[in-house]
């Protein structure tokens, strides 16, 4: 172990140990002084009451989120749960330099969410989930992040972990991404997601996002695309379909506070780019891949109360094209209305409550509503 190293160490230690967990994020450098470093995330705190009318909810995740694919449908009962969670907490870890003349930076984030490992009887000790890590070297970025296909920058303001999943693009993934000025490419993990198909890790194409920014004092747009190849190699079938995904999303200054928040997404064979599984790929019938078309979008007004309160009310919805002969279980749509109220009494911490009225309706005519109240408290740091 060299002496740099150790000191790195040291220096890193002694930072953490000297930062209380309700600080600012923590920001210093290696021993040589030419590496930046910082250390941030959130801790928060949830409280989630589900009240739906065809039965219980079909997974923990969906308890913790809003996830479409959970809203029960068909001939359940009523069902209330109340749910007190801080699996959404994160914490990221940062670094940048420059090397002759090179701008390189990583960037590390975990969560606590969707890992199976840990339960509520005794201690709740669930472990940490890999959400990004990354690195960029001047206009290169490796690693594993947001899709170059997704813009975060339209998404709204919640309580939840993310408002209105059923109408956006929400992906992370492994990728390749180019960023000139206000163009990005990217190459990225390509994942199959068919009815019918059990093996979704085949194919040898990435797929191909791409994405067009434009921006003012307005605010900004940007163009979406998305261009990818579906696989099925699977016993004697060997085929092949091309899916794609276009949309246009933004986020649209209203006077000196306010703003509108959109994005409208249509595609064929993009299933999974939009509504967290909520759409297939495509469905194998007879041997070939029918691919799935559907139409994602949400929109969402920020209105400004003051200087330390705002509400949003925020409208998504999803409209899937299963081919004839689907089965009847896959998602036909589902839509979501959210209002909320968000307080911040100091810097960096935010407590917010949110209604929201979901439905969800699958091919053969069942459906089901869920109406959600939660409550949050956050510490950014």
């Amino acid at each position: 172990m060299t002496p740099k190293y150790i000191t790195l160490k040291t220096t890193i230690a002694a930072a953490l140990m000297a930062t209380p967990l309700a600080a600012s994020a923590v920001s210093f450098k290696d021993s040589s002084g030419t590496i930046d470093f910082s250390i941030g995330g959130f801790a928060k705190l949830s409280a989630i009451y589900s009240d739906t009318d065809s039965g219980k909810i079909s997974s923990d995740l969906g308890r913790n989120i809003y996830l479409p694919t959970a809203t029960p449908v068909g001939n359940g009962g009523d069902y209330q749960v109340l749910d007190m969670t801080a699996r959404e907490s994160r914490i990221n870890f940062k670094a940048k330099t420059e090397k002759d003349g090179h701008k390189i930076g990583m960037t590390l984030e975990v969560d606590f969410l969707g890992t199976t490992e840990g339960n509520e009887v005794v201690s709740n000790s669930y472990a940490p989930r890999l959400r990004h890590f990354f690195f960029t070297f001047d206009n290169h970025l490796f690693g594993q992040t947001w899709s170059t296909f997704q813009d975060v920058g339209a998404l709204a303001e919640s309580v939840d972990f993310l408002p209105s999943p059923e109408g956006i693009v929400f992906i992370r993934q492994a990728q390749y991404r180019y960023t000139a000025g206000d163009l990005q490419i990217g190459l990225e993990n390509p994942e199959n997601w068919i009815e019918g198909n059990s093996d979704r890790d085949v194919g040898v194409m990435p797929d191909i996002t791409a994405n067009y920014k434009m921006k003012g004092d307005w605010g900004h747009m940007r163009i979406n695309g998305l261009l990818r190849q579906l696989v099925v190699d699977e016993g004697t079938i060997d085929e092949t379909a091309t899916g794609y995904g276009i949309g246009l999303s933004g986020k649209i200054k209203v006077g000196s506070t306010d703003d509108i928040r959109f994005s409208a997404t249509y595609g064929d064979g993009m299933g999974r780019y939009t509504g967290l599984g909520l759409v297939k790929d495509g469905v194998l019938i007879n041997g070939k891949i029918e691919t799935v078309s559907n139409i994602a979008a949400n929109a969402s007004y920020r209105h400004v109360w003051n200087g330390k309160s705002s509400s949003n009310i925020i409208y998504s919805m999803s409209d899937i094209d299963n081919p004839n002969g689907s089965p009847g279980t896959l998602n036909k749509s589902a839509s979501s209305l959210t209002v909320n109220y968000l307080y911040r009494p100091v810097k960096n911490v935010t407590y917010g409550i949110m209604f929201m009225a979901a439905d969800r309706e699958t091919e053969n005519g069942d459906d089901g509503k869920m109406n959600r109240i939660q409550a949050s408290a956050k510490y950014s740091f």
